[in-house]
């Protein structure tokens, strides 16, 4: 191989390795944005309290005076 044909290699080789470096770090952005946005504290969804409900807002406010329907069963 020629002097000239391996400069060129070496060319493409650090334009390749540029290319995957761009990519990576925008993978790791990524990553760093979705990890944040999935677990960071907006995700957790309080209640003006502090404290989280165990039942849905609907069963709190049933007067408990007849059985709900769920589907065709009552619970």
């Amino acid at each position: 191989m020629s002097q000239e044909n391996l400069e060129k290699i070496i060319s493409q080789q650090a334009t390749t390795i540029q290319n995957l470096t761009d990519e990576i770090k925008l993978l790791r952005e990524q990553v760093a944005y979705l990890t944040q946005k999935h677990y960071g504290k907006s995700s957790e969804q309080m209640s003006l309290n502090g404290q989280t409900s165990l039942f849905d807002e609907s069963e709190a406010q049933d007067d408990g005076e007849r059985p709900r329907r769920h589907s065709d069963y009552y619970l």
